[in-house]
């Protein structure tokens, strides 16, 4: 991957104050946030871009309408796993969210709690996609 790929980040989030408030963090960090409201949206704008366009990595949500996060891993994994797959993710889920929606997460697909204190939510971006440019 290179370098031009890792400051750009797919943000996946339903709610709209939180998607805002975590595109804001990492854009002040230098990152360039695209964001998508669910797992469909997010899957068919990953299908539209060519593979050299792909995001250095995408940030998660699990509990949303539409396609959950975890039915958009599902497929991400499954029937594009030699292209999408490749892409790192961070989970997002919230304090409480039930233990089988963790249990099922494939062990390379980083987690952060929600709400989440902003040092480690960089330090973990930081650590799966890389540096801002």
């Amino acid at each position: 991957m290179s370098a031009k790929k890792y400051n750009h980040i797919l943000l996946v989030e339903d709610d709209e104050d939180l998607r805002a408030q975590m595109a804001s963090i990492m854009e002040d960090e230098g990152y360039r946030v695209e964001r998508a409201v669910n797992g469909r949206a997010a899957l068919d704008y990953l299908l539209n871009l060519k593979r050299e366009d792909y995001p250095g990595c995408i940030v998660l949500d699990l509990m949303m309408p539409v396609m959950t996060g975890g039915e958009f891993l599902k497929t991400v994994l499954g029937q594009h796993a030699d292209t999408l797959g490749r892409i790192p993710v961070i989970v997002a889920t919230a304090k409480g969210s039930p233990k089988e929606e963790l249990a099922g997460l494939p062990s390379h697909v980083a987690r952060i709690r929600k709400p989440m204190d902003i040092d480690e939510f960089l330090s973990v971006i930081s650590e799966s996609c890389g540096p801002p440019a």
